[in-house]
């Protein structure tokens, strides 16, 4: 479960969230358009959407400094937020945000849960393959001995790192380019691990309900078995009032 960080945190974070979520993917889309339409972009057009990503990126910081200013735990906030840390030092990453509704103590413990668990899962799947994509091309694109010199061969080498299936086509050259993969294969990992733990999970109740089912119809047959008995020993003590008295005339 997330660790409480006070009235104040809570309320702050109620009205800013979803201002944060649209900056996020804003940031997103006019980042992934200058790096995939890079070579063919208007130089206006490269000023104004600049400028726009320097004031989103500022509009981040001011963000997590006035969270960890107001949280009850202060400068803890920073250890136990790290993908908005990450948001900071990588803006492009801000929707993996989506990712905390792992942290809630009862996400896997409802079909409810379970449901919020797998959409975040895919949503979060999505953004890291397109995320890493978009920053592959960036840093690989252009450099001496490059493989990755489109979006579409940044999007087949994000797929095939992310699953761990490492074909070793595309590879990339760049020191920001291996730094990418590393993290890319890491978070692979865990979302492999994350969505593995769910798809037990929901195996495990749906055997404890089979279970669970079985039992309550043995439960009811018993019951029926005790009418009967209780039925057949009203009749016998019906008989033997009625013999009784006969007896004593």
């Amino acid at each position: 479960m997330a660790e409480p960080m006070g009235e104040r945190y809570d309320a702050y974070a109620r009205r800013t969230d979803p201002w944060m979520l649209a900056l996020a993917l804003v940031f997103l889309v006019v980042w992934s358009g200058r790096v995939i339409f890079h070579d063919d972009m208007h130089p206006v057009v490269d000023t104004v959407t600049t400028v726009a990503l320097t004031w989103i990126w500022v509009a981040f910081v001011v963000d997590i400094v006035v969270r960890t200013i107001i949280s009850k735990k202060s400068w803890r906030y920073l250890w136990t937020h790290p993908i908005d840390v990450f948001a900071v030092l990588y803006p492009p990453a801000r929707p993996l945000k989506i990712l905390t509704v792992f942290t809630e103590g009862t996400a896997l413990a409802s079909t409810r849960g379970r449901v919020q668990t797998s959409q975040a899962v895919a949503v979060s799947v999505v953004l890291l393959l397109w995320i890493g994509s978009v920053a592959m091309l960036s840093a690989e694109r252009g450099k001496p001995d490059a493989q990755i010199e489109s979006f579409g061969d940044a999007v087949w080498w994000a797929i095939v790192t992310v699953t761990t299936v490492g074909y070793g086509d595309f590879a990339p050259v760049t020191v920001t380019g291996r730094v990418i993969a590393g993290i890319m294969m890491l978070i692979g990992i865990a979302l492999i691990g994350v969505v593995t733990a769910s798809v037990a999970a929901w195996f495990v109740q749906l055997t404890s309900s089979g279970e669970d089912a079985d039992e309550e119809e043995r439960e009811v047959d018993r019951h029926h078995q005790l009418l009967e008995r209780i039925e057949r020993l009203e009749a016998k003590i019906d008989g033997l009032a009625e013999r009784g008295p006969s007896k004593g005339q």
